[in-house]
Parts: C-alpha cells; sequence; structure tokens
C-alpha cells in the first residue's frame, strides 16, 4: 500500500505528503494553539488559537517544501531530474534521479536548501522586527517561522551524511580526493558517529532528567545512522553495475526442466543441481519459471501425480529483461517489484540467461573485496 499521497505538482515535480506528516501536523497545532501561543499572546480564544496553530504549521511546512524546492530547481539546471519531493514527520525530501556528476554539482545542489532556509529566517525576522508587534498573535506566529527556519538552516549543516552538512562534507572531500565511494565512506562514518552520540545524549536525557523528549534524540539518531547506511550502500550498488549490461553478470549455464516434469523429478533437480530456481522450457519455447518455495506448496504424497507445469510461475508473471539492459537499472526494478529473479531473453524469445539478486550481490561483493577501481 502507498504511503504517500499527491499533493500538487510544482514546475513539473510531484510534491507528495506521507502520512507520518499528518501525525507532526496534529502534533504541532496542538503544541502551539494550547502551549505557545496562549502563554505569548494572551486575551484570545480557543477557536483564534487553533487558526493561528494551524496557520503558523502550515507556514512551517510551506517553508520545508521551500527548502526542497531550493535543492530540486539547482539540480534541474544541473541537468538532474527530480523524481518527487515528499513531505514526513522529520520535514522533507526532494528524491533525485541521478547523484551529481561531480562534487561542484553536488556542493551547489546541496548549499541551496540551508541557504534557502537562512533566506526565509532573514526575511521572516526582518517582517517582525520591522513591520510587527512583539506580543501580538502575528507578530509571534512570524518569529516563530524565523526561528524554525533559522534552526533548520543550522540543523542540516550538521556534518551528519545524509544531511546537508554531510552532502557538503562529502562533496569537499570527493573534490580533493577525487574518489566519491571513499568521500561518502568517510562521510557515513563521520555521520554514524555523531548519531551514536545523539542516541547517548538521548539515553541520558530520559534516565537522568527524567524528560522523555530524549527519545527524540535517540530516533532522530538512529533514523540519520539508518539513512546514510542506507544511502552509501546504494552508492556502492550503482558505482559497482555503472554501465554495465545484463550480459555481463547473467547465469549462462542453465538447467532447464519440462514443464512435463512430475514434482519428484523437480525435486531430483533441486537435489542434484542445487539451483534455487529452473526456467520451465519445452522446445524452444519458455513457459515460466518452477521455484523450490512452488514445490513445497505441494503435500509431499501429491509430488508423483502432480507436474511442474501446474505449480510454475507462468511467464507472464515473471520480469523478463534483455541481455542489453542496464544492469543497474534491472536491479533497481527488481527491487521495487520485489523479485529475486529476472528471465534474460532475447527479442526473438530465445532464453539466453537467468539474472539473479544473489549473482549481483555476489559479483558486488567481488568488487568491494577486489577494490574500488
Amino acid at each position: 500500500m502507498n504511503s504517500s499521497f499527491r499533493l500538487l505538482y510544482i514546475r513539473g515535480i510531484p510534491v507528495e505528503i506521507h502520512v507520518s506528516w499528518l501525525l507532526i501536523f496534529f502534533l504541532f497545532s496542538l503544541s502551539l494553539s494550547q502551549g505557545y501561543f496562549p502563554v505569548i499572546a494572551e486575551g484570545f480564544s480557543a477557536g483564534v488559537y487553533w487558526t493561528a496553530g494551524i496557520i503558523t504549521t502550515l507556514l512551517i511546512f510551506t517553508s520545508v517544501l521551500i527548502h526542497e524546492l531550493g535543492h530540486s530547481f539547482v539540480a534541474i539546471n544541473e541537468g538532474i531530474p527530480i523524481k518527487k519531493i515528499t513531505l514526513f514527520i522529520f520535514g522533507g525530501v526532494a528524491q533525485m534521479e541521478a547523484e551529481p556528476k561531480n562534487p561542484r554539482s553536488e556542493f551547489r545542489i546541496t548549499a541551496a536548501g540551508p541557504l534557502t532556509s537562512l533566506i526565509l529566517a532573514i526575511t521572516s525576522g526582518a517582517l517582525y522586527y520591522l513591520f510587527l508587534t512583539p506580543g501580538e498573535l502575528l507578530g509571534e506566529a512570524i518569529f516563530f517561522v524565523a526561528r524554525v527556519n533559522l534552526i533548520m538552516a543550522v540543523f542540516n549543516m550538521i556534518p551528519a551524511f545524509p544531511l546537508d552538512g554531510g552532502r557538503l562534507f562529502r562533496s569537499t572531500l570527493w573534490l580533493f580526493g577525487k574518489n566519491i565511494l571513499r568521500a561518502t565512506r568517510i562521510a557515513v562514518i563521520v555521520g554514524s558517529i555523531l548519531s551514536f552520540i545523539s542516541m547517548a545524549i538521548g539515553f541520558m536525557v530520559i534516565f537522568f532528567l527524567e524528560d522523555i523528549w530524549g527519545i527524540w534524540l535517540i530516533f532522530l539518531g538512529w533514523m540519520i545512522y539508518q539513512a546514510g547506511q542506507s544511502s552509501y550502500s546504494q552508492l556502492v550498488f550503482k558505482e559497482t553495475f555503472s554501465g554495465m549490461k545484463v550480459s555481463e553478470i547473467m547465469s549462462r549455464n542453465l538447467q532447464t526442466v519440462s514443464p512435463d516434469a512430475t514434482l519428484d523429478e523437480l525435486a531430483d533437480y533441486f537435489l542434484r543441481y542445487k539451483f534455487g530456481a529452473f526456467p520451465v522450457v519445452y522446445g524452444s519455447t519458455t513457459h515460466g519459471l518452477v521455484t523450490l518455495q512452488n514445490l513445497k506448496e505441494v503435500p509431499r504424497e501429491k509430488w508423483p501425480h502432480t507436474t511442474v507445469a501446474h505449480v510454475q510461475t507462468p511467464l507472464r508473471e515473471i520480469m523478463v529483461i534483455n541481455p542489453n539492459d542496464d544492469a543497474a537499472d534491472v536491479m533497481m526494478k527488481m527491487a521495487s517489484q520485489n523479485a529475486g529473479r529476472a528471465l534474460v531473453m532475447e527479442e526473438n524469445g530465445e532464453l539466453v540467461g537467468l539474472l539473479s539478486r544473489t549473482d549481483m550481490m555476489r559479483f558486488m561483493q567481488m568488487h568491494m573485496v577486489l577494490g574500488e577501481e
């Protein structure tokens, strides 16, 4: 089930809201309307405070969106399309369809976000001090937005990858070291250290100060750690398979099974060849794929009387790829569809190979062991 829903398009960029955003929207509105505004701007009704809280929260998330648009517009100017922008519980993220091609490009794209937030903070702060009155509801709402944007700009400059500060740190290492993998590894290590420090402080806040808000530091540190590890893994994958074709890593030594074979015979195939799946082929026609899981779903007493044709996954339900397809694109497609294997076929329907995630992971492991170059 999709956990995000489409809100609007801005210059062709889809803007989506994650369901977790609804929680933080409610908590922000509640906190502002019941705790913050009644203290600093007295004398208004509950309805007015709620309205001010909701509008201020919307302004805050508009600021988050503008921050991500800052990244996005510079990325588009650098020739990198933006897949979408998603607003979620901890802010927002602009998903680029490709990594920056050089460190200077990454630096410009990354710096645009905090710079945008800083400009918003200065603009709204100047509006407050020049034209609005302290203690009034409108003025305090604008001042709150100014402070949030300043915090957003400063927080994002923390050198914990994949925060903006971590990406700026990586781009600097990349510029001088000429190696994006090594630069990313160092940036992720630094980010991981800062994440563990954040979690440690969170635990101390909970146990020594008895403040439950320490759990946010723990959760935030864990999220940054996980995001950094995931970003590095994705980069290793992309760098490993960059420019490679499916034909270079697919399994060519295929052992096929007939659709008329019994499951007893199929079991012998699994024991003899130690494969996890077999293409189902009759003559020159490929009918589908049969896996060990397909076999396990049939009671053993029925194996002698059941044929492969009855348990196979038909060809129409299997991912079929071309040997000349880009390996990285295929792997991303397999991951998005949760497909463990794909049949490799020529345009004329001839079966020439089988590609599994195991094949690609084994190749990537060899790449990492033997070296990055």
